[in-house]
């Protein structure tokens, strides 16, 4: 199965759009599966030729895609679906390198902003859709993916008349019973809106190894607070438009998440993964500075998260005798 894509001139991708999942994760096998009804989908998996499974609801099911092992065995695709974190975007490459053909567009699925410009080694930005991931989803086995909310997903829609239309189209691939797609015309507040709650919610998680419960800690609100009424700044800056009150409003919505919840920080920091911080807290600090707007509290939590990263340094035995 892991070379059916030799064949997509041909009557194969006359009959249904092919599209590359590149990156196994929660995100792209709950993305996978929702594609699968009206696509021909690839998932790209360095370390097995295992189908994924997902389970929702108590319903496990088989992934409807084929599994590559390697980009040797693929050809260029009508789309790729990019579901690594951000950081790891560079790492793929291979697999865009064998992917991306001069008609393919790529659609980035991934927390942060600028997400066009980490894929422009390889696609103009003009065939690019990016996108921001509301899903609830764990990757509790190599093979196995637990589906507690499918949540949505919003496509930037907001450019001229053909970005709109390939949004359009990709959007219409997906089984919207599994998956709701939202086409946003306004990206910009879309994607700041998305890493306000990112930057405060997953780095508290991070640095307390505790689930979304944490946000009704009275000891931790404060912090995330002034996490939130910072980023609120920044993001106005960067031309993102909020409601006034928005860092307030942001922090009841928290109050409005599973209880029992991971983010993907959290369970990244369990598991000695590299952490997400410099594509959120990081891109704050970033836009904060363009601007010259103060983010005191923004930058403590950014430098707590790099030291959990950091490796510890050998113990001197004279002095700790």
């Amino acid at each position: 199965m892991t070379d059916f894509l030799r064949a997509v001139p041909t009557a194969v991708a006359a009959r249904r759009p092919s599209v590359a999942i590149v990156g196994v994760g929660a995100i792209g096998t709950v993305v996978a599966d929702a594609l699968a009804e009206r696509a021909e989908v690839v998932l790209c998996r360095r370390a097995t030729a295992a189908p994924m499974t997902i389970e929702v609801a108590g319903d496990i099911r088989r992934v409807d895609a084929a599994v590559a092992t390697t980009p040797a065995a693929l050809g260029p695709v009508d789309w790729v679906v990019v579901t690594v974190k951000a950081q790891d975007t560079a790492t793929v490459g291979p697999w865009l390198d064998a992917l991306v053909g001069p008609h393919t567009t790529v659609v980035v699925l991934q927390n942060g902003i600028g997400h066009a410009e980490r894929v422009a080694d390889w696609v103009g930005a003009e065939r690019v859709v990016p996108g921001i991931v509301y899903i609830a989803a764990e990757k509790v086995t190599r093979d196995l993916v637990v589906c507690r909310d499918p949540g949505a997903l919003a496509l930037a829609a907001g450019g001229d008349d053909v970005s709109n239309r390939t949004a359009a189209a990709f959007a219409g691939l997906f089984d919207t019973d599994r998956i709701a797609v939202r086409l946003v015309d306004d990206f910009v507040t879309e994607s700041w809106t998305k890493l306000v709650m990112n930057s405060a919610l997953n780095t508290v998680t991070a640095l307390t190894d505790r689930t979304m419960e944490v946000t009704t800690d009275p000891g931790v609100r404060p912090l995330l607070r002034a996490l939130l009424a910072e980023a609120v700044l920044v993001a106005e800056a960067e031309g993102a438009v909020f409601a006034p009150g928005a860092a307030e409003t942001f922090l009841l919505r928290m109050d409005g998440l599973p209880r029992n919840s991971a983010t993907s920080m959290q369970l990244d920091r369990r598991a000695g993964r590299p952490l997400e911080h410099n594509y959120l807290t990081g891109a704050v600090l970033a836009a904060a500075e363009r601007h010259g707007v103060d983010v005191p509290t923004v930058r403590m939590v950014h430098g707590l998260i790099d030291a959990l990263g950091a490796k510890p340094q050998p113990v001197d035995e004279e002095l700790a005798a």
